[in-house]
């Protein structure tokens, strides 16, 4: 059931900002002085930034809608840029619990997970799925959204591929892997096995995306029962 409270989703909205901004300020460096830009490399990073974003677009419309509509209703974004963006950060949760994190785990049976990395990898992806669970009135998806939703995480194995043709600086300085993340690593897997990983990964992001079109698409038919009764 939505919750139609403005009220209710900007208190929700502004705490998952602050929690997210805080943690990528930090994770930044920016707390101790300086600025480690080449976070900006990873796609972790990256989809959180867009949940931020996301996010504050959300706020400031909630406020709008507030002041002008009352406090009863709900206020959401397009829901076709919403779904974009909420698959990108559920695919960063994918890959880390299902991928990174095994291979890390292989390679050091004792590591163990960072404050940053579970707020990045789990809560700011929950909190981005919960806001459209909880406060979007469910408006159809189109079917070829998830198809269209592939865009974003094909432009950056784009990106991958064209910067690990340079000697960045800041990427060996931080000892990070030309291919970023190693299941893209065409020197280490071989050109075959990185195009399977990257089918297998399209194949899981197209199948997430048509079971949030199909969810909103049972819970638009379950209002519009409702409106019947």
């Amino acid at each position: 059931m939505n919750i139609n409270n403005r009220c209710v989703a900007l208190v929700y909205r502004v705490c998952a900002f602050l929690l997210g901004m805080c943690t990528l300020v930090y994770d930044f460096g920016i707390f101790s002085g300086e600025f480690k830009g080449i976070n900006l490399f990873y796609f972790t990073i990256l989809s959180n930034l867009g949940c931020m974003c996301l996010f504050l677009a959300l706020i400031i419309k909630t406020i709008f809608e507030i002041k002008n509509c009352g406090i009863y209703g709900s206020s959401s974004v397009s829901p076709h840029i919403k779904g974009g963006i909420m698959i990108c950060i559920l695919l960063t949760m994918t890959v880390y619990h299902f991928i990174l994190i095994p291979y890390a785990l292989k390679v050091n049976p004792y590591q163990s997970l960072g404050v940053t990395d579970v707020i990045f990898h789990y809560v700011i992806p929950f909190l981005t799925l919960f806001d459209w669970i909880l406060f979007d009135e469910k408006k159809s998806f189109s079917w070829y959204d998830p198809i269209l939703w592939t865009v974003l995480p094909y432009l950056y194995i784009i990106f991958v591929f064209i910067q690990s043709r340079f000697d960045i600086v800041d990427r060996i300085s931080a000892n990070m892997n030309r291919y970023i993340y190693a299941f893209l690593d065409i020197g280490l897997l071989g050109s075959v096995k990185v195009l399977f990983n990257i089918f297998l990964l399209t194949v899981a992001f197209v199948i997430v995306g048509y079971c949030l079109v199909i969810l909103d698409c049972i819970k638009l038919n379950i209002s519009n029962d409702k409106k019947k009764i």
